[in-house]
């Protein structure tokens, strides 16, 4: 089935009258809004053939049996389903996040998810049958369409999928309480397929807790410095003037990294600069000038002192029509040293930057370096071809971490730190050497490049780095080969350098910015306000119930008042959904909260059954709410002063 007859019959569903849509009809519209090869692969299976169905006469008398009669979902399908439900439920009950292995005849997943405090259940499926068969027998579409239900057909998913998986509602904050459920003993022959799954997950979780990190002292930085840089950045050229004169004009980007091979491509890449767009990552820049290659574009993001000094060097002729696109959060020392050079300072797609809603100086850079800065910019400015070269990602001989000619000693630091890790090896042939750091990059640029070719179809990525880990999306091939075929027949065009902003225009935008700074100090004063208040209400009842409990007098808790108190701080959460929040204290306090929400999930799944137990259950979890406002508090006035501090010079 082509994509057009696809979408033809999608669309022909949809049109349909919802009374008059057959239950697989409801479900394969809800599938499609997530997972349209999933829905693809589902209107493609004509029949049942692996599998059959036996229904009696109860409606929950449903089982599914291998066509060869060799396994059955359940023995007995009704007695079987009420008693998994009812152990499930004593065990889960509390479970904000499920993950289940397994579709089995869909009457007990109906079942789970009867409970509203499940807000998301993930099912892995290993056979594409037993989905077609379940989606024919019981309507999820509510569910599917309400993300509260995510079904995957596991031997078709990629990291990304797991990825995405753990930016489901309250899936991170289950990261501690992860596990797989399985929901028939018919799935028991699965175990390397569920191996690979907890792998996987544990992987994913692993990646966004690094993100989010322990505390904010990063984030508060990266605010400090992005606040600080506003007038350099209207001083510079907006990004979207690049874009309108740039855009689609040249058909092959080269993105230039500085891993070990990078040496044996330079002679090729002198002769590929006048055929294509060459982006230099800030750690190549110096690299590049010492061959006299020079690139159209220089990429660096990095709040640290360490990444600035790459540009610590006099501005020259060499620099001339070269754009040095540097993120806003970037080191002052790197505005410092771009100074008498044409800069482009972009806002990142985080939370504090989007709060200024300007598209002219974002948004990219999602990723965590340069490279995936680079690599952003590129499709941004919609090549035709992507190339990476010098895109190692893992250890040379010798054990050499970076191109000869490097200059910044990080590397060789944080290699000291790391334990060695493995990954697989460009070419498929066996697996290469690598650290931590690395192996979360080249896992970013395998979920980037999902991403890219969603929004960019014909987009071609080739990885000509000719060594290192292989990067799961690209196409290897050796860079001469790739130049020969696809570079070096075309010519790129000569830009003069894009206008930047006019003073009418810098005006306007100081004015929107003053107003939502403003807008942002007044409620964080509110807030803090609001949340010390709660705090100081919360602390009396506490420290009353630690000593009663100290004297063993229980049933003298006043957990009336703990109830009233719980529910004020479910209001008060409800305001840290605020746009002003996310746009602003959301940018330093999310590693917090998210560090604390998986406290707090620990203690919603506790059991809760008996009365003596709802009462422990409900005291732990005010108690530890009672850090969580004195830091949420403490944050919201740290962040206060630091905004208005960093703003004091441009702010209207």
């Amino acid at each position: 089935m082509t994509e057009q007859e696809f979408s033809r019959q999608i669309e022909a569903i949809a049109k349909k009258e919802a009374n008059k849509l057959a239950v697989f009809e409801k479900n394969l519209l809800a599938v499609a809004i997530y997972s349209a090869p999933l829905a693809k692969k589902l209107l493609e299976i004509n029949t049942n053939e692996r599998f059959n169905l036996y229904t009696g006469k109860d409606p929950i008398d449903i089982n599914i049996i291998a066509a060869d009669g060799s396994r059955y979902m359940y023995e007995n399908p009704v007695s079987d389903v009420e008693k998994q439900l009812e152990s499930f439920e004593k065990e889960y009950s509390g479970y904000k996040a499920l993950f289940i292995y397994g579709l089995g005849n869909g009457v007990l997943l109906k079942g789970i998810l009867g409970n509203p405090a499940h807000s998301t259940t993930v099912v892995f499926e290993p056979e594409i049958e037993i989905i077609y068969i379940v989606l024919h027998l019981i309507d999820f579409s509510a569910e599917i369409t309400g993300s509260r239900l995510v079904i995957f057909q596991t031997d078709v998913m990629e990291f990304m999928d797991y990825y995405s998986i753990v930016d489901l509602k309250d899936v991170l904050s289950c990261a501690r309480l992860y596990s797989l459920y399985i929901i028939s003993p018919f799935y028991e022959r699965y175990t390397s397929d569920m191996s690979l799954i907890n792998e996987n997950m544990t992987k994913a979780f692993m990646q966004h807790l690094r993100i989010a990190g322990n505390d904010g002292t990063d984030s508060m930085i990266g605010v400090n410095h992005t606040t600080l840089h506003i007038p350099d950045m209207l001083e510079a050229i907006p990004l979207s003037h690049i874009k309108k004169q740039r855009s689609k004009k040249t058909k092959t980007a080269i993105i230039v990294s500085t891993g070990p091979s990078l040496d044996k491509q330079l002679e090729l890449l002198g002769i590929a600069q006048s055929h294509a767009t060459i982006i230099s990552v800030d750690a190549s820049y110096s690299i590049l000038k010492t061959h006299g290659i020079k690139p159209d574009y220089a990429t660096t993001m990095e709040r640290c002192p360490e990444t600035s000094e790459f540009f610590n060097s006099p501005v020259s002729a060499f620099d001339d029509e070269i754009i040095f696109c540097a993120t806003t959060l970037t080191h002052p020392n790197t505005v410092k040293y771009l100074k008498g050079r044409n800069s482009s300072y972009i806002f990142r797609p985080l939370s504090y930057e989007f709060g200024f809603n300007d598209k002219d100086f974002g948004y990219l850079c999602n990723g965590p370096s340069a490279a995936h800065f680079a690599f952003d910019l590129a499709a941004y400015l919609e090549h035709e071809k992507i190339i990476f070269i010098g895109q190692d990602l893992a250890y040379g001989k010798n054990r050499s971490t970076h191109a000869t000619g490097h200059t910044a000693t990080e590397a060789s630091q944080i290699d000291k730190k790391q334990k060695t890790e493995y990954a697989p090896a460009y070419g498929g042939d066996g697996m290469v050497e690598t650290m931590m750091v690395w192996n979360m990059f080249r896992q970013y640029f395998e979920a980037d490049i999902v991403n890219i070719k969603s929004l960019y179809e014909n987009l071609q990525i080739y990885n000509c780095t000719e060594g290192g880990a292989r990067i799961a999306g690209t196409t290897e091939a050796p860079f001469k080969e790739i130049l020969e075929k696809e570079v070096l027949t075309e010519i790129k065009p000569h830009f003069s350098l894009p206008k930047k902003l006019n003073e009418r225009q810098k005006e306007a935008k100081y004015k929107k910015y003053s107003k939502h700074i403003k807008s942002a100090l007044k409620y964080g004063e509110k807030l803090q306000k609001k949340c010390e208040k709660l705090f100081l209400k919360l602390a009396k009842q506490i420290e009353l119930a630690k000593k009663l409990k100290a004297q063993g007098k229980n049933d003298k808790i006043n957990y009336e008042k703990l109830k009233d108190l719980a529910l004020e701080i479910d209001d008060f959460k409800l305001g840290l959904d605020h746009k002003i929040f996310k746009s602003s204290y959301y940018a330093v306090l999310n590693s917090y909260i998210i560090n604390q929400e998986l406290e707090l999930a620990a203690i919603m799944a506790r059991p809760g059954d008996t009365d003596e137990e709802k009462k422990e259950k409900l005291f732990l979890w005010v108690s530890v709410h009672g850090t969580w406002l004195f830091n949420i508090a403490g944050g919201i006035s740290v962040m206060r002063e630091n905004i208005e501090k960093s703003s004091q010079k441009w702010l209207r």
